[in-house]
């Protein structure tokens, strides 16, 4: 009996953790810390950097990520909770210390020795390491320009800031320039409609993305421009749930016409029968 016992109250204590946090409770992973100012990293050419800055600091997304020994610069993008930036170190790369600066977006006003924020020591590699660095480079991931906003945050916060979407979901665009944006028009080949912004102190306007909208990236214009003011993804929906989507131009097409559409047609109607009254009163009053 004392056996028993025993053996009950050691799983007890065992499975104290599984209880109190789940049965398979997966770890809590922390975010990247922020790359430190004045921090010195190693590397060796063809390989790829990461940099981060904290997410709470305004004005860095966008920002590129420059130095003279980088393929192509990096750009800080949103990826919640933080803000990175990727930049590979060219094959051709002498060893020796480096500045990596940061700049403003669309270009570097000032180069990376005038505008420090981290060194990189690329490392000294053998010439068989070094032939085969192309070939390395090559089959690096591309970088992803998509961002990842906090969920709370007004769409869109840049043209990369992509939300995914339903079909038949209806989602309210939010602009920050009043004086440029009131009264202007938006398309994307996956709306219904072409929304038009409107507001006082914030302007929104509404979109319903279409129930035959194919899964996939799609962009958003201002009409009559080529610039992407947005960008969203539809998301992969089964049969059943295509079939239950309703928008407004699924229920034209299938012949249910839209509120509007009613509400204008009992208007025209009701018109119709006004003037007909009309006309047979004068007609009886004329015979009388």
């Amino acid at each position: 009996m004392r056996t028993r016992i025993g053996v009950v109250a050691v799983l007890a204590v065992l499975l104290l953790p599984a209880v109190a946090g789940g049965a398979f409770a997966v770890p809590a992973v922390d975010p990247p810390a922020p790359t430190p100012e004045g921090a010195q990293l190693s590397a060796r050419p063809g390989e790829r950097l990461t940099f981060t800055v904290a997410s709470y600091l305004p004005g860095r997304n966008g920002d590129w990520v420059v130095s003279e020994i980088f393929i192509e610069h990096g750009t800080l993008r949103m990826k919640d909770p933080v803000i990175t930036a990727v930049a590979t170190v060219a094959c051709d790369t002498p060893p020796g210390v480096y500045p990596v600066g940061r700049t403003g977006p669309g270009g570097p006003a000032m180069t990376a020795k005038d505008n420090v924020w981290v060194t990189v020591k690329v490392e000294d590699v053998g010439e068989a390491e070094r032939r085969a660095c192309p070939g390395k480079v090559a089959a690096l991931p591309p970088d992803q320009p998509e961002e990842r906003w906090p969920t709370g945050d007004s769409w869109p916060q840049s043209p990369w800031d992509v939300r995914t979407l339903q079909p038949g979901e209806r989602v309210t665009l939010t602009g920050s320039d009043a004086d440029l944006m009131y009264g202007d028009t938006l398309t994307s080949p996956g709306f219904t409609n072409r929304p038009v912004m409107h507001g006082a102190k914030a302007v929104v306007t509404a979109a319903v993305i279409r129930c035959d909208a194919k899964p996939g990236l799609y962009e958003v214009r201002w009409v009559g421009t080529d610039e992407v003011w947005a960008r969203y993804r539809v998301a992969r929906t089964d049969d059943t749930v295509r079939r239950t989507c309703q928008d407004e131009a699924a229920k034209t097409a299938t012949g249910q016409a839209a509120p509007w559409l009613l509400g204008a047609g009992t208007a025209t109607l009701a018109a119709a029968g006004a003037v007909t009254w009309v006309l047979v009163r004068r007609r009886s009053n004329a015979f009388r």
